[in-house]
């Protein structure tokens, strides 16, 4: 397998640095630099790091290029490699892999050869092959805001000698965007006020995600403040669709913004424990149907019953399916068995029992972004004394038109449904149920489906410092849930 190195040997210096003069921004390569970074770590670099000619004006035969290797729409894959020929008129190159990377591809001849044939749009030329490129520009970015000449030279060599020796290694979106001379963050990630619960409330905040995404960063937003599944919206004489609804709306995002650089963003959706939607959100993303059929069986709460029954999906067998499986079994007494293994025979039998197959409706639902139940210390305590717990929210269907006036103003800056109650405003019980029974609800779609993760409100507000500053916490962004 070649090393960092043999692969560099390989890249025309001289040629790099002539197109390198095309981009300001970009700093040529010099003699003394020698950091490249090794697997994992160097594509990285090079695929979300390092400056692109995206336009493919210096784009050659022989160039060092970041590729889509697998061009899987769920599961695509990186890799590194160059070009051996490129077909403008059909916007195609094709591209020898690097070793490492092409294990994942799919034809044994490419596998083997390294070569393939991939769109140009799916393939970028990186202009900064070494990390003291991406340093220099870096600390050239982030000294341009000293308005002495002197001074900024300074400046720069400071920011150089700190980050070429990486005692100080900045963010991903500092490290991508510092120096660039792009309109993208300097954050990673970003957590956003509560919601407005108002059509305008919603439009305004997947608006804002919409831009924080489009520049690079990642969002946490808490739905807590969103009405629940068919309370009443008076404005239109009719019901709301739940916040899990507009939830899965901002998540879809995820899938629809294409950041600055090479890659998708990342959604952290939290929803509080109190609030009424809380079970439909835990059950959203499970996608293993053995589960929703254990909740559905085993479970004695009816309204987690109830969600997995809608989250689960039943498609009877037709009358071929049955006679296909129907003669798989029959082989089980034959001796050879017709070349059906055990596994295949107890596979075809359970079908025949269940009469068709399980699956999930909607199994897209919310996976734009991680979610994460807001636990708070009312709701723990309820738990570990094995009590009756309220689910809860803003009694907006028998407020008055002075109390709605307040909903709209002031809901969204408190989202807690226990101070809002202290504030003297009316919240309903939309029902009750074992707190156990929710806190187990969590704990299984967590082991068999990884969501949802949480994040104990109460805990980090107590310890925050932002309260001094009249703030509170609302939600983390996706770097700081817990899984």
């Amino acid at each position: 397998m070649q090393t960092a190195n043999e692969t560099m040997n390989q890249i025309n210096i001289e040629q790099l640095n002539k197109d390198i003069g095309l981009f300001p921004q970009v700093h040529p390569v010099t003699e003394d630099m020698n950091i490249t970074h090794a697997g994992v770590s160097r594509l990285v670099m090079l695929d979300r790091y390092a400056f692109k000619d995206t336009e493919k004006v210096t784009l050659t035969k022989g160039d060092f290029v970041v590729l889509t290797v697998k061009d899987d729409p769920k599961f695509p894959a990186r890799g590194l490699g160059y070009i051996v020929s490129i077909d403008w008129q059909q916007a195609k190159a094709e591209v020898k892999v690097e070793p490492e990377f092409r294990s994942v591809l799919d034809k044994p001849e490419e596998v083997e050869t390294g070569i393939i044939n991939r769109k140009l749009d799916v393939i970028d030329k990186p202009l900064e092959v070494f990390y003291e490129q991406i340093a220099k520009r870096n600390a050239t970015g982030l000294a341009a805001v000293e308005t002495d000449e002197a001074k900024r030279q300074e400046s720069f060599q400071q920011f150089y000698n700190e980050l070429s020796n990486l005692n100080f290694i900045p963010a991903g979106r500092v490290l991508y965007g510092a120096g660039s001379e792009t309109d993208v963050t300097y954050f990673n990630c970003y957590v956003m006020p509560f919601i407005q619960d108002s059509r305008e409330g919603i439009s305004d905040h997947r608006k804002q995600v919409m831009e924080i995404m489009s520049r690079g960063g990642g969002v946490g937003t808490n739905g807590s403040t969103l009405r629940p599944r068919n309370a009443l919206a008076r404005g239109v004489n009719g019901k709301s669709s739940g916040s899990v609804s507009w939830l899965d709306d901002i998540a879809k995002l995820t899938h629809l913004v294409e950041q600055g650089g090479s890659r998708r963003g990342a959604q952290m959706i939290m929803l509080a424990d109190w609030h009424p939607d809380i079970v439909e959100f835990i059950i959203s993303k499970m996608q293993n149907p053995r589960i929703l059929r254990f909740l559905i069986e085993n479970v004695d709460d009816e309204v987690i019953k109830q969600q997995a029954k809608a989250k689960l999906k039943f498609t009877p067998l037709s009358a071929t399916e049955r006679d296909m499986y129907q003669s798989i079994v029959n082989y089980k007494n034959v001796e050879g068995r017709g070349g059906f293994t055990d596994a295949a025979i107890a596979d075809a039998q359970e079908k025949l029992d269940l009469g068709g197959n399980y699956d999930v409706h909607n199994s897209e639902f919310l996976t734009g972004a991680n979610i994460s139940v807001c636990l708070t210390n009312d709701f723990m305590d309820a738990v570990e004394n094995d009590e009756m717990y309220d689910l809860r929210f803003p009694d907006v269907e028998s407020y008055t038109k002075e109390e709605m006036k307040a909903y709209n103003e002031e809901w969204h800056e408190s989202g807690d449904v226990r101070e809002w109650a202290d504030k003297g405003y009316k919240v309903r019980t939309y029902r009750r149920m074992k707190a156990k029974d929710l806190w187990n609800l969590i704990n299984i779609c967590a082991t068999y489906s990884a969501e949802p993760g949480i994040f104990f409100i109460d805990n980090a507000n107590d310890k925050t410092n932002a309260t001094s500053y009249g703030h509170k916490v609302v939600a983390t962004n996706p770097c700081g849930k817990v899984a």
